[in-house]
């Protein structure tokens, strides 16, 4: 959900447009629908997830709503159970919670958070929020976050709540799952990112932990449309317009000019790196049922497909969306019963 540079929209627009987007996802047999948050960022970012879901959950019936993720380290994570439970109740049971450590400087001073040790302060966040959500009366006592007796008199309406560590490629974040037994969720390319699974599971026996009790979701970018042609026009004038801005801002790089000043344009390659990837579905949908391949062998609990990354305009989106239900979902439903 985001106004670049390359197709600016009102606020108004993009709100009602995450509620059109969540209805025809619920109309065409989508399992949920999935938001992330970002502060301080000049397209429109949703910085307030829980809100956004709660306009989703009054105009939806089935559908689950995906925070993914939301940043715990910047929120008072006491408050963010309390509002997940109040969410919760008001979607009947459809929140899964995914929650993440954030990586934007921006974002941290802004909220006025220390960005130094981001790890630690995500561990204990986590934890508060999850015993919060499945204990009556809780007391913790950490380094960041000190509780006691505390009971929030909201309850969820699901017993457990499905939470999921966003945690991308880390080692901290993959080990502190890991250890815990916390559901665990990366992004990447469609045969990037597997390894992690990986290390996943050796941490979870390092630890005497049964790697088949684990949870593993993934996110994958998705650039579908009617053919490989059209799907390059919109990578050309969609995506990268829009991640050639974040490059910069977002803190991909922080690149220096041999005088010193911020570099402002991404390195020679970086495009066609992007543009041309082979493991990033990306065309018609017989070209992306077949690059999923790799994710659908390895086997995820939950497979997020970003197809808003290559579709800012309305119209490209919900024919992507449509051309993903219709020609790869029921492929991907079939891989993964067996």
């Amino acid at each position: 959900m985001q106004s670049p540079h390359s197709y600016r929209r009102s606020h108004a627009d993009m709100y009602d447009d995450l509620i059109v987007h969540a209805q025809k996802a619920e109309e065409l047999g989508y399992d949920g629908i999935a938001v992330t948050e970002h502060s301080f960022w000049y397209d429109g970012y949703c910085p307030a997830l829980l809100p956004a879901l709660a306009s989703l959950a009054v105009n939806t019936t089935r559908i689950k709503l995906v925070t993914g993720a939301l940043l715990i380290p910047q929120h008072d994570p006491l408050k963010i159970a309390e509002q997940a439970a109040v969410l919760d109740r008001l979607s009947n049971g459809r929140l899964v919670l995914g929650l993440g450590a954030g990586y934007r400087p921006e974002e941290f001073h802004g909220h006025g958070v220390e960005i130094g040790r981001i790890g630690s302060r995500f561990i204990e966040a986590f934890e508060v929020v999850r015993r919060a959500l499945t204990e009556e009366t809780f007391s913790f006592s950490g380094e960041y976050y000190n509780y006691s007796n505390v009971s929030l008199k909201t309850r969820p309406q699901q017993r457990e709540m499905p939470m999921w560590v966003c945690g991308g490629f880390a080692d901290w974040s993959v080990k502190a799952a890991a250890k815990r037994g916390w559901s665990y969720c990366t992004t990447g390319d469609a045969d990037c990112g597997m390894g992690v699974f990986d290390r996943y599971a050796a941490f979870a026996r390092e630890f005497g932990r049964d790697p088949s009790t684990l949870k593993r979701a993934k996110f994958v970018d998705v650039y579908l449309a009617a053919s490989e042609e059209e799907a390059a026009v919109t990578i050309e004038q969609d995506y990268w317009p829009a991640m050639r801005d974040q490059f910069i801002g977002f803190g991909f790089f922080r690149l220096k000019n041999p005088d010193g000043t911020q570099v402002t344009e991404p390195p020679p390659g970086m495009k066609e790196q992007f543009i041309t990837n082979p493991n990033r579905p990306r065309g018609s949908p017989a070209h992306v049922r077949e690059m999923f391949k790799p994710v659908t062998d390895y086997g995820v609990d939950m497979l997020l497909a970003r197809l808003s990354w290559a579709n800012f305009r309305n119209d490209r989106m919900l024919e992507s969306m449509e051309l993903f239900a219709r020609e790869v979902m029921p492929a991907l439903r079939q891989r993964s019963r067996k």
